[in-house]
Parts: C-alpha cells; sequence; structure tokens
C-alpha cells in the first residue's frame, strides 16, 4: 500500500518536472504577420518563461537582448514577459 503511493507521488512529480521544464508552450504575448514573415510559431518552455520575468531588464535594449517582443510601431517598444513596456530612444 506505502509503495503504490510512493510511486503514485514520484510519477506525480515526474510529469509536473517534464511538464515545467521540457514541453515547449506557445508564448502567449506574441503577435503573428504571416504577410511580410513565414508563420513560425515561437515555442517557450515554462522555465525559460520564469527565467526571464526574474532577470534584470531595465532598458529597451536590455528587453531586446533577453529575447523578448518588440513591437515595430515609431518609436519601438519592448514588452517583457511580467509586462513591463520600453520605449526605444530615437534621436532626432
Amino acid at each position: 500500500m506505502i509503495k503504490n503511493l510512493v510511486i503514485t507521488i514520484l510519477c506525480i512529480i515526474s510529469v509536473f518536472v517534464v511538464v515545467i521544464f521540457f514541453i515547449p508552450l506557445v508564448n502567449e504575448f506574441e503577435t503573428f504577420n504571416c504577410i511580410t514573415a513565414s508563420c513560425e510559431i515561437p515555442k517557450i518552455t515554462i522555465f525559460e518563461s520564469i527565467k526571464k520575468q526574474f532577470s534584470l531588464i531595465d532598458s529597451f535594449e536590455d528587453c531586446i537582448s533577453a529575447g523578448n517582443l518588440v513591437m515595430e510601431s515609431h518609436p519601438r517598444q519592448c514588452r517583457t514577459v511580467d509586462g513591463k513596456y520600453f520605449v526605444e530612444k530615437i534621436n532626432p
């Protein structure tokens, strides 16, 4: 009885670890432009998403280098996974 319970708990933990670290999800903040680019859906794992959330991002350049989305507005804007916005500084 106890052996079955331990095996069940270990199986649940194993499935949880696989889902969190290895199964890629669609980045929910991504928008797709299938006219000018191929329609490849970017994949990101939950672990990568959590890692991005806790990285120190405090500028537009940091936001881009962390792999976050860049909106092609004028000036360009970058949004982090946790919802922070950074705007590109443009010299007149």
